[in-house]
């Protein structure tokens, strides 16, 4: 009784030890390269032009350096001032339509509308946006206005090989 008591006992441990006995599942770094289970595996990408990479188009610091145009001291502090004196004026012009946007979302949530109050927001705002356009691009051509002909030259070539394909 006690031989078949410790066979039993010895078949029982060796028919759990097998079934316990896995082979471990690797770390999950090693698994899938660092990512978790709901991170989609990354793709290769080909580089996209320089265009498409975050920051303004008109950055005028980036597209001289990529063009390989290296500015004066004062060219920069020229592109600096007329920078500063634009943005003012834009930051100005954006208060006044956020403030318009401010008076339309409370004219449409009263009880009786004032068609024309609204109609005449709506106008003063595209007039607004208008403005702040015009301005973004008057910078733009006065930045350029500091460009010597050959930094020009130079930054027009770029800007056709990379900007306009």
């Amino acid at each position: 009784m006690k031989t078949k008591l410790l066979l039993s006992l010895f078949i029982i441990t060796l028919i759990s030890s097998m079934a316990f006995a896995q082979v471990p599942l690797p770390p999950p770094e090693a698994a899938n390269g660092g990512r978790y289970r709901y991170e989609p595996a990354p793709r290769e990408r080909e580089p996209l032009p320089p265009r498409h990479r975050g920051g303004p188009r008109g950055d005028i610091y980036r597209m001289c350096r990529n063009a390989g145009i290296y500015l004066t001291d004062e060219q920069i502090d020229e592109i600096s001032r007329i920078s500063y004196e634009y943005e003012l004026k834009i930051n100005d012009l954006e208060y006044q339509k956020r403030t318009i946007d401010y008076k339309f979302r409370m004219e449409r949530e009263k009880i009786d509308i004032d068609l024309n109050l609204i109609k005449d927001l709506i106008n003063q705002k595209k007039d607004l946006e208008k403005d702040i356009d015009y301005l973004r691009v008057e910078k733009d051509v006065s930045m350029l206005d500091v460009l010597t002909d050959e930094q020009l030259q130079q930054l027009n070539s770029y800007r056709m090989r990379y900007y306009y394909r």
